[in-house]
């Protein structure tokens, strides 16, 4: 038998087709799961915060201390 692809929905813990598979009862497969476009973007607004908040943490550490100088004073250190 060819491999299929096949698009599910998971409910209540089970993996549900969303088309009728021809297997006969019992028989056993091998599933590759991998989460469509849909269902990754949801994961990632679900931490969007969390990562924005460590995004503005880490600038926050990288920024120099003191002022910033300006064209002329940094042309003046050479």
């Amino acid at each position: 038998m060819q491999p299929v692809i096949v698009t599910a929905t998971f409910e209540d813990g089970v993996l549900k087709p969303t088309t009728p598979l021809s297997l006969p009862e019992h028989a056993q497969v091998r599933l590759t799961v991998e989460l469509l476009h849909a269902e990754i973007q949801k994961a990632w607004d679900a931490t969007k915060e969390q990562r924005l908040a460590a995004l503005e943490s880490s600038l926050r550490l990288a920024k120099p201390m003191g002022e910033h100088l300006t064209r002329d004073q940094l042309h003046e250190r050479r």
